[in-house]
């Protein structure tokens, strides 16, 4: 079986040689078009043709094209040696957001200062971008009731994001301290054509009862489904320094509730569904614990795959569902385990017809069409 595979190490000579507009991988004049609906985070970083991970070493953002299975620098700046902190790879944070001729990235400060009316919390979060064409840096709009959250959805020109208040409390000393957990998490938004910033408000907070959920409450985006955002928030409303996290599953411990956001309507409602490993197009996958099930609805229809457990990695293309080195036919629930080389293998995503696998520590890529994923069955 041909195997289409890379390891993302930095060529020397890549590194060495820098980059301009004439000698620059086309993979970054390939993305600067990216237009459209998006859920970015992180972890995953995925666009249509390609993806954005980090070189092993940590210290630049590199971009992976679906088509060539190659990889480039996330830099169009001229001449660049991509060794220094002015490297457009360096400068754009955890999750370098590329859409529309532009590189977005948060930058997010906090800390108490002085004032005239004594100490007070401060958040100073700020939208930036960075031009493909010029690699000029410029700011988007600046707001300072919250810090984003690494999960970003993009749907008609705006980024939505939650944001946290960081949960700034008062000892009895007169110390301010932060978390990021507990506090509120709201739903917010930024125009990429105007700049505006909008708060709707908390997702929710019916938490605060339980003396729990000041240390443990948290939110996020988790995927668009049927023109609504989904958002997943959590929290233990008994004290986490009570419970041995080793000795149970984390959802026996954690209320995990399902939120939907409408963008037309701009308003928040808890959803039907429960919360889902995978919230995108046409497909919605979730786990039926404690139940050994898992449901997936796709292009309309619902399947219940028994005994398989999607928990948080369950993801489904094409009438399969999978997990990390192997997957079910969710017509039939017939289980296909891979062999040991690709034990611990996932599915990331598809391009075009063909399907992208990732190692564990998403540092190897292959690209399959059906014969080849097929020929991954161990042996029985």
């Amino acid at each position: 079986m041909y195997k289409k595979i890379l390891a993302l190490v930095l060529p020397i000579t890549l590194l060495l040689s820098g980059c301009s507009k004439d000698n620059t991988d086309n993979s970054i004049d390939k993305i600067s078009s990216v237009r459209g609906t998006l859920l970015l985070n992180s972890i995953e970083n995925i666009y249509p043709d390609g993806l954005i991970t980090q070189s092993i070493n940590g210290s630049n953002h590199i971009y992976f094209d679906f088509e060539k299975m190659d990889q480039t620098v996330l830099c169009s700046k001229p001449n660049c040696m991509h060794n220094n902190a002015e490297c457009i790879s360096k400068v754009v944070g955890e999750c370098p957001i590329i859409y529309n001729d532009y590189i977005y990235y948060f930058v997010s400060v906090n800390g108490v200062k002085e004032t005239k009316n004594g100490r007070e919390f401060y958040i100073n979060s700020k939208l930036n971008r960075i031009s493909l064409e010029t690699s000029e840096i410029e700011k988007v709009t600046e707001f300072t009731d919250c810090e984003p959250r690494t999960n970003y959805l993009i749907y008609n020109d705006k980024i939505y994001f939650c944001g946290h208040d960081l949960n700034p409390t008062e000892d009895e000393y007169g110390n301010i301290l932060s978390g990021s957990s507990g506090g509120t998490t709201f739903i917010c938004s930024i125009d990429l054509k105007t700049g505006e910033y909008k708060n709707y408000g908390s997702v929710y907070d019916g938490d605060k009862q339980y003396e729990g959920a000041s240390s443990s409450s948290s939110g996020h985006i988790s995927g668009f489904y049927n023109s609504k955002i989904y958002m997943e928030y959590s929290f233990s409303k008994e004290k986490l320094d009570t419970i041995d996290l080793t000795k149970t599953d984390p959802r026996d411990v954690f209320t995990v509730m399902n939120f939907e956001f409408n963008p037309e309507t701009e308003t928040i409602k808890e959803s039907i569904l429960p919360s889902g490993s995978y919230i995108w197009g046409n497909t919605y996958v979730y786990s039926n614990y404690p139940e050994n099930s898992s449901t997936v609805l796709y292009n309309g229809d619902k399947y219940t795959v028994d005994s398989v457990d999607s928990y948080i990695s369950g993801k489904a293309f094409n009438y399969k569902l999978f997990l990390s080195g192997k997957w079910y036919d969710i017509k039939n629930g017939t289980e296909h385990i891979w062999n040991d080389e690709y034990k611990y293998w996932r599915v990331i995503t598809m391009y075009e017809d063909e399907y992208i696998l990732a190692n564990p520590e998403s540092t190897k890529f292959e690209k399959m069409n059906e014969e080849e994923l097929l020929a991954l069955d161990k042996e029985k």
